[in-house]
């Protein structure tokens, strides 16, 4: 894959990331080969005459690829390929994970230490709608453990991305681990909800 391409950066000047991408390389970024060769293709841009604003959006257009490939890859390649842009890139990036924050994805981080990460911890991180309900309690019982002992207080943001997460949990009808969530009084107080059923299905309600 050690691709030299031979270029006089001029060419480069006020380019955007779709253009560079373009004449760089030209192929389609659906797979997992074609990033790979983009992303050994991309090192020509760490030329002095190509500016660091470019790298920052030629950066994020290869993010953007691999994050639509989400649902035809693996996550471990998903993660692979990320590590791989950054070591090539990462250097000239300072948001080396362009995507919003989610705020309960952090929390998530927190409430699994590293020796106790197992693949499908990787999983979540590449797409949070693979979180098993296993997880999901580990990271609500870590929340209100947080909010009981040191006063965690949730800011708008935190709280907004915590109760997505529990609607989700909600919304597959186990009554046994709404049931769980329930009992997480501190929380859901904290939180201002209550989960409520619909028919024959449960949602999340916010309380006046």
């Amino acid at each position: 894959m050690d691709k030299e391409v031979s270029v006089d950066n001029n060419q480069f000047e006020k380019l955007s990331a779709s253009e560079i991408w373009e004449k760089l390389y030209g192929k389609e970024l659906v797979s997992k080969k074609h990033i790979l060769e983009y992303i050994e293709i991309t090192k020509v841009l760490k030329k002095e005459n190509v500016s660091e604003e470019q790298i920052k959006d030629t950066y994020n257009y290869i993010y953007e690829h691999i994050e639509g490939m989400k649902d035809s890859i693996k996550p471990n390649t998903m993660m692979y390929l990320k590590n791989s842009l950054r070591s090539q890139l990462g250097k000239y990036v300072k948001e080396k994970d362009p995507k919003p924050v989610n705020h309960f994805i952090e929390f998530f981080k927190e409430a699994y230490p590293e020796n106790k990460r197992r693949k499908d911890y990787t999983w979540v991180l590449m797409d949070i709608n693979s979180i098993s309900e296993e997880q999901i309690w580990t990271t609500l019982t870590y929340i209100n453990k947080e909010c009981l002992n040191n006063n965690l207080r949730l800011n708008s943001d935190q709280v907004k991305d915590i109760v997505k997460v529990i609607d989700m949990a909600a919304g597959k009808s186990d009554v046994k681990f709404i049931n769980k969530i329930r009992s997480l009084k501190q929380l859901t107080d904290r939180l201002n909800i209550s989960i409520v059923s619909v028919g024959e299905t449960f949602k999340v309600r916010r309380n006046r």
